[in-house]
C-alpha cells in the first residue's frame, strides 16, 4: 500500500513555481494537446472545469476557446494568487484535488490535466468527476503512465539491488492505460477512447532528471523512500543510470 502525501506535494509545488519556467516544458506541450483534441470535436461548450496540476499553461490554452464560463480549479494556492485572469468569465477556485465542491452535472467539458496520478482514491475521485458532468459532457483526462521515468526508476532498483540486496517503493504505482481504461468503465463513463502519447527526453546524467523533477514540482515521491539516499547512493545511482541509458 501507498498513500500521496498531499502536504508534501504542495510543498513541493510552492517551491517549483520559483523556477518554473525553466522546468514546465511538459505542461506546455500537453496543454496544447489538449487544445487541440479540443478543437477536433468542433463542440460548443457551456461551463467549462480544469483541474490541472500545472501553472497557466492549460488555462492559457483553453481559454481561447468558446464556452459560456471557465473554472480553474487547483490545490496550489500559490499558483493561483499569481495568476492574472481579467476575464470575468474565468473563475479561480481553491480546493483540495480529493474534493470536488460542485454541483451535480454542473460542468460539459472536465479536464483533468497531469494530476490524477496523485491522487489517492481513484476510483471514487471517477465517481466524483462523472458526477459534476452533464448527461452528454466530456471528460478529458490526461497523466503520467507506466512508463513515465522508466529509466529512472529502473536505475533505482539496480541501484537499491547492489547497495542494500533489495528494492525499495521509492516512486508511487503506476496505472497503466488498460486499468485506467477499466476504471472509466466502471465509473460509468461510455465510448472510453485512450491514447498513449510518447514524449521522450534525454538526459546526460541522473541530477539533471531530478532536477527537471522538482521543478515541476513533482518530487514527492521521495516520500517513498525507505532507505535514505545519500551523497554516495545518488553517486552509484547516476553510475547506474549512464552505464544502462546513456548512449
Amino acid at each position: 500500500m501507498y498513500f500521496i502525501e498531499k502536504n508534501r506535494l504542495i510543498e513541493c509545488k510552492n517551491k517549483a513555481l520559483q523556477s518554473w519556467s525553466k522546468h514546465n516544458f511538459i505542461f506546455e506541450q500537453f496543454a496544447v494537446l489538449v487544445k487541440q483534441k479540443i478543437i477536433e470535436l468542433n463542440k460548443n461548450f457551456n461551463n467549462i472545469l480544469i483541474i490541472s496540476s500545472d501553472y497557466d499553461e492549460t488555462i492559457s490554452q483553453i481559454k481561447e476557446l468558446r464556452y459560456k464560463n471557465l473554472f480553474y480549479f487547483s490545490q496550489y494556492k500559490s499558483f493561483l494568487e499569481n495568476i492574472s485572469l481579467k476575464s470575468q468569465k474565468i473563475t479561480k477556485i481553491f480546493s483540495s484535488l480529493d474534493t470536488l465542491p460542485f454541483k451535480k452535472e454542473s460542468f460539459d467539458l472536465v479536464i483533468c490535466n497531469l494530476c490524477f496520478h496523485n491522487i489517492n482514491k481513484k476510483n471514487q475521485y471517477l465517481d466524483n468527476l462523472k458526477s459534476v458532468l452533464t448527461k452528454n459532457g466530456l471528460l478529458i483526462c490526461n497523466y503520467f503512465g507506466e512508463n513515465s521515468l522508466i529509466e529512472l526508476k529502473n536505475s533505482f532498483l539496480i541501484t537499491d539491488q547492489k547497495l542494500f540486496g533489495g528494492s525499495f517503493l521509492r516512486f508511487p504505482k503506476s496505472i497503466t492505460l488498460i486499468e485506467f481504461s477499466q476504471m472509466l468503465m466502471q465509473a460509468g463513463f461510455k465510448e472510453v477512447v485512450t491514447e498513449k502519447i510518447n514524449y521522450e527526453i534525454f538526459y546526460e546524467d541522473v541530477l539533471s532528471i531530478l532536477k527537471d523533477i522538482r521543478g515541476m514540482g513533482e518530487s514527492g515521491f521521495h516520500s517513498f523512500k525507505n532507505k535514505k539516499m545519500n551523497i554516495g547512493y545518488y553517486k552509484e545511482l547516476n553510475k547506474v543510470y549512464k552505464k544502462n541509458f546513456v548512449d
